[in-house]
C-alpha cells in the first residue's frame, strides 16, 4: 500500500501528478471535463485549468509542493498571494492540492479563505488524499517513475545501502534532490529497455551529457527491487570474483570501464577476453545485469584496437546519450528544475530566465553546465557579472571552473588541486599529503611562500564537497583470498574540473615544471610525459637535469622497486637511448621483482621496454642476467594465452632465457607456472568455444581457431612443459559452419526484433514520458501570447499549444519567495 511523501518529485513533476489524480477523481465523481497544466511560465494563480466552451475558467486549481515547510506557511501563501487572483478570475470551482498532510480543521481553514469558490472539502487534496487516489489508480502510480522513490520503504533501501566509496552521495537530502532534478527522457527508458533485453548496457556520450546520472537512476531502480549492487573501480575482473552462478539478484556498475587515456585503452585490451566472458556469463544467468559507462571516442578507439571485442558486437547494447537527442523542452525542464532547487537570488533568477532560450538552444548546452550556472559558486555574483559569467562560459565551457579556481580559493588550495591532478585525479590521502608537502616545500624555498600550520588538512576541509570528494574505500590487496584494506581516497568532485585542469595545466609549462620539480612520485612524471607517446624534445632540459639528479628520491628511500623500474624505463626514453648507464644503474638496484605481479600499469610499460631494448647490447646483457624472479613474475602476470606465449618467446629468443635453467629447476616456480599456463589455455579454449557457439557468423573460422590452438599446444609441449595436456577435438568434430549460419539468423532476427520491440515500447510510454510532453510547455515561449488568448484559442480550434512570454515567472512558487521576508530559508516550500 503506497505511502508517499512526494519528496523526490520537483514542483513540476508534482504538478503533473496532481493533474492526473484530480482528473481521475473527477471521472470517478462523475464530474465533466478534464484539467490540464500549462507548465512553467504561467501565472495568474492557475496551475490546473478546466475550460469549457462557455467558461474559460470553469475550474482552476493551485498546486503547492511544500517539502520542508509547514501548514502555517501554506495558509500564509494562499491568503496573501493566491486569494486575490482567485477572486479576480471568479471560477465556478477552485481546487487546492498540496503535498502537506492536512487535517479536517486545516481543510476548513483553506475553504474559508476561498469561500464561495471552493465548493466542497473534497476539492482540497492533502498528502493522505493523494495516496488514497494512487491506491485506486495504479496506472498513474506506475507512470510516474520518480514517485516510487518517495516511498519511505524504497528510499530507505537506497539510503541504507552500503555504497562503497560513495557514502556521501547517498544521504537523504542529496538523494531526494537528485530525483527532483532528474528529467525523464526517452534516453532513460530506451536504456532501461536495452538493459532488460540484453542483460548489459554500454552507455556512451561526451562529458557532461548525463551518463552517470542515467546510470545512477537505473541503479536505484535495481536496489528498489532488492538487487545487490557491486560497484567496480579498477579491474573488470572484480566482477568474476563477485558474480554468483545462481538466481540471486546482482547488478554490476563500472564507470569509465575503459579508462581515460590511450595507454589505459591498450591496458584494457588485455582484459578483452575477460570482458567478453563476463558478459556471456551474465547473459546466461537470471537476475544478473551489467552497466558500463565510457566516453564515445574511448569506446571507438578500443574497438579499433580489439578485433575480438569488435566481433563480439558490444554496440548491440550501446545506449548513446547525445545532446542532439534532448529536445528543447527537455533542456528547459532541466533548467527549470535546477532553478527551483537553487539558492539563486530573485535577481539572478530573472537573469537566467531571460537567457533561457539562448542557453537551451546553444551547442554547448549540457546538464553539467546548467548545474554549474545554478550552483553555489555563482551566488556571490551580481546580476551584471552573473550574465557575463553565463555567456562567457557558455561560449567556452572549458573555462567553466576558471572563476572558482582563480578567485574562490587560495594558492595553497590550488597547489593541492594541481598536485591531485598530477596523481591521475584520484589518490590515497596518505600519498596526496606526501606530494602536497613536496609542492609546499618547493614554493617556500623558491617562491617565498610561508608555511602555514596544518595547511594540508585545512585545504582539504575547504575544498571538500566544493572541488573534491573524500571517501573511504575497500581496496583488494589479494584477489585470490579476497583480502581488502580500507583506504581514504580523494578525487575531484566533478569530471569537468579535471577537464578544466587538463586545459589549464597542459597549456602552462611553468606550472608543469613546478609540479615536477616538487614531485614525490614517478607516476607524476609519467602523467605528463608518457614513454612511447611523448618524445624527448617535448621535455625541457631543466626537467631532464632535475630528473637525472633526483630520480632516486622518487623511489621513496630506494626501497620501492616498482618505482625504480619505472624510473629506469623513463630514463631510457627521455634521457637518451645511447647513454644507458643511468638506466642500467637503476635496474641493478632492484632486488625484488614481485611487484610485476601486483602492478598492471608497470607490466604494461615493461613489455614495450623489453621489446625496444632487445637490440641494445648493454641493456640486453643486464636484463639477461636478472634473477629468475624477473622472468617468473613477468610471465605469471600475463592474463591471456597469447600474451603469455608472446612474452615467453621474447625472453627465450632475445634474452638468453632457458625455461629449464631459469624456472623449472625450482619446483615452486614450475608448479605455479604450469598451473597458470593451464588456466590460460583452458580459458582460451572456453572463450573460443563460446565465441563459435554464440557469436561467430563466418564460415570456417573454427579451422583457423583450431589450427592456432594446436600450434600453441605444440609449442608448449616442445618448449615449455612436455607433460602439458589439452583436448581440442571439440573444434573439429562439430559442424561449426551450420552453427555460424544459425548465429547469423539469430543475430539478424534479434536485431529486427529489438528494433520492432523498442518502437512498440516507445509508443506505449510516449504519453507520459516522450520529450514532446515537455516541449509543449515551451514551444511558443518567444511569442507574446497571454494565458487568456491561449485559453480562448483552445476552444476556437486554432492552437492549444502556444506559449507565454519568457519574462513570465517560471512558476508561482518563485513569487512566493518575494513575499516571505523574515522567513527562514529551511522553511521554504521545496
Amino acid at each position: 500500500m503506497p505511502n508517499y511523501d512526494f519528496s523526490t518529485l520537483g514542483p513540476l513533476d508534482f504538478e503533473q501528478l496532481a493533474c492526473d489524480l484530480v482528473n481521475a477523481n473527477y471521472e470517478k465523481r462523475g464530474l465533466e471535463g478534464s484539467f490540464r497544466t500549462f507548465g512553467p511560465g504561467r501565472d495568474k494563480g492557475i496551475d490546473l485549468l478546466l475550460s469549457t466552451s462557455t467558461n474559460n475558467y470553469e475550474a482552476i486549481g493551485q498546486v503547492k509542493h511544500y517539502i520542508k515547510s509547514t501548514f502555517s506557511k501554506l495558509l500564509y501563501d494562499l491568503k496573501n498571494t493566491e486569494r486575490d487572483k482567485v477572486f479576480h478570475l471568479k471560477p465556478n470551482r477552485y481546487i487546492v492540492v498540496t503535498s502537506l498532510e492536512l487535517s479536517p480543521q486545516n481543510k476548513l481553514a483553506i475553504k474559508e479563505i476561498f469561500d464561495p469558490f471552493i465548493v466542497s472539502l473534497d476539492d482540497i487534496y492533502g498528502r493522505q488524499d493523494l495516496n488514497i487516489l494512487l491506491r485506486s489508480n495504479r496506472n498513474i502510480e506506475e507512470n510516474h517513475y520518480k514517485l516510487w522513490f518517495s516511498s519511505s520503504i524504497v528510499l530507505n533501501k537506497i539510503l541504507n545501502y552500503k555504497f562503497q566509496g560513495r557514502q556521501k552521495e547517498f544521504t537523504d537530502i542529496v538523494l531526494k534532490r537528485r530525483f527532483r532534478l532528474f528529467v525523464e527522457t526517452q534516453n532513460f527508458h530506451k536504456a532501461k529497455y536495452i538493459l532488460n533485453q540484453n542483460k548489459f548496457i554500454i552507455i556512451t556520450g561526451e562529458p557532461g551529457v548525463g551518463k552517470s546520472t542515467l546510470s545512477d537512476m537505473m541503479i536505484y531502480d535495481f536496489i528498489k527491487d532488492d538487487y545487490q549492487l557491486n560497484i567496480i573501480y579498477d579491474d573488470i575482473k572484480e566482477i568474476e570474483i563477485n558474480l554468483l552462478d545462481d538466481d540471486s539478484k546482482q547488478v554490476f556498475y563500472f564507470d569509465d570501464f575503459l579508462g581515460h587515456t590511450q595507454a589505459e585503452i591498450l591496458k584494457s585490451k588485455s582484459a578483452e577476453n575477460a570482458l567478453i566472458r563476463i558478459i556471456s556469463r551474465i547473459e546466461n544467468l537470471d537476475n544478473k545485469f551489467l552497466i558500463l559507462n565510457t566516453r564515445k571516442f574511448i569506446l571507438t578507439s578500443f574497438l579499433d584496437e580489439s578485433e575480438r571485442f569488435r566481433k563480439f558486437n558490444p554496440l548491440r547494447s550501446e545506449a548513446k546519450i547525445e545532446l542532439q537527442s534532448y529536445s528543447y523542452g527537455v533542456k528547459r525542464r532541466m533548467l527549470d528544475n535546477h532553478i527551483l532547487e537553487s539558492e539563486l537570488s530573485i535577481e539572478q533568477i530573472d537573469v537566467i530566465k531571460k537567457l533561457a532560450p539562448k542557453l537551451c538552444q546553444h551547442d554547448n548546452f549540457t546538464p553539467r553546465i546548467i548545474d554549474f550556472f545554478t550552483g553555489e559558486r555563482v551566488l556571490e555574483l551580481n546580476t551584471i557579472d552573473y550574465e557575463v559569467f553565463i555567456l562567457n562560459n557558455l561560449k567556452n565551457p572549458k573555462e567553466i571552473w576558471n572563476h572558482a579556481y582563480s578567485f574562490q580559493i587560495n594558492d595553497y588550495e590550488r597547489f593541492l588541486l594541481n598536485t591531485l591532478y598530477s596523481l591521475k585525479s584520484e589518490v590515497t590521502k596518505k600519498d596526496l599529503e606526501v606530494a602536497y608537502n613536496g609542492r609546499l616545500n618547493y614554493e617556500v624555498e623558491h617562491n617565498n611562500y610561508s608555511k602555514p600550520l596544518n595547511s594540508f588538512n585545512d585545504s582539504l576541509r575547504r575544498l571538500n564537497n566544493g572541488f573534491i570528494v573524500i571517501n573511504d574505500r575497500s581496496i583488494f590487496i589479494d584477489h585470490e583470498f579476497e583480502t581488502t584494506e580500507t583506504l581514504t581516497i580523494i578525487g575531484f568532485i566533478n569530471p569537468s574540473l579535471e577537464d578544466f585542469l587538463k586545459y589549464y595545466i597542459h597549456n602552462n609549462k611553468p606550472e608543469i615544471e613546478r609540479v615536477l620539480l616538487s614531485s614525490k612520485f614517478i607516476k607524476q612524471w609519467y602523467f605528463f610525459y608518457t614513454p612511447y607517446v611523448s618524445s624527448k624534445k617535448d621535455i625541457s632540459k631543466l626537467l631532464l637535469n632535475f630528473f637525472t639528479k633526483n630520480s632516486y628520491k622518487l623511489a621513496l628511500k630506494g626501497d620501492n622497486f616498482n618505482n625504480l623500474y619505472l624510473i629506469s624505463i623513463f630514463e631510457y626514453y627521455f634521457n637518451g637511448t645511447k647513454n644507458t648507464h643511468s638506466t642500467i644503474d637503476s635496474l641493478m638496484k632492484i632486488e625484488n621483482w614481485s611487484f610485476l605481479n601486483e602492478n598492471n600499469n608497470t607490466s604494461f610499460y615493461s613489455k614495450k621496454f623489453l621489446n625496444d631494448v632487445k637490440s641494445n647490447s648493454k641493456l640486453n646483457r643486464t636484463i639477461s642476467n636478472f634473477h629468475s624472479d624477473f622472468f617468473f613474475f613477468s610471465l605469471i602476470n600475463e592474463e591471456t594465452l597469447d600474451s603469455f606465449l608472446e612474452l615467453f618467446q621474447l625472453f627465450s629468443r632475445h634474452y638468453e632465457f632457458q625455461i629449464e635453467d631459469n624456472l623449472i629447476k625450482t619446483s615452486k616456480y614450475s608448479t605455479i607456472l604450469f598451473n597458470h599456463l593451464k588456466f590460460l589455455f583452458d580459458q582460451e579454449v572456453e572463450d573460443q568455444y563460446n565465441f563459435l557457439n554464440t557469436i561467430n557468423t563466418e564460415e570456417d573460422i573454427n579451422l583457423e581457431i583450431a589450427s592456432k590452438l594446436e600450434k600453441n599446444k605444440e609449442f608448449i609441449l616442445n618448449s615449455i612443459f612436455s607433460s602439458f595436456k589439452i583436448n581440442l577435438e571439440i573444434f573439429r568434430t562439430q559442424d561449426w559452419n551450420y552453427k555460424a549460419s544459425i548465429n547469423l539468423t539469430d543475430s539478424t532476427s534479434k536485431n529486427m526484433k529489438d528494433s520492432s520491440d523498442y518502437d512498440l515500447y516507445a509508443d506505449q510510454i510516449s504519453f507520459y514520458y516522450a520529450e514532446d510532453e515537455y516541449s509543449i510547455d515551451y514551444l511558443f515561449e518567444n511569442q507574446n501570447i497571454s494565458l487568456d488568448d491561449l485559453i480562448s484559442e483552445m476552444f476556437n480550434g486554432i492552437n492549444n499549444n502556444k506559449k507565454s512570454n519568457p519574462n513570465d515567472d517560471i512558476n508561482d512558487d518563485i513569487d512566493f519567495f518575494k513575499d516571505l521576508d523574515g522567513i527562514e530559508s529551511d522553511e521554504l516550500p521545496f
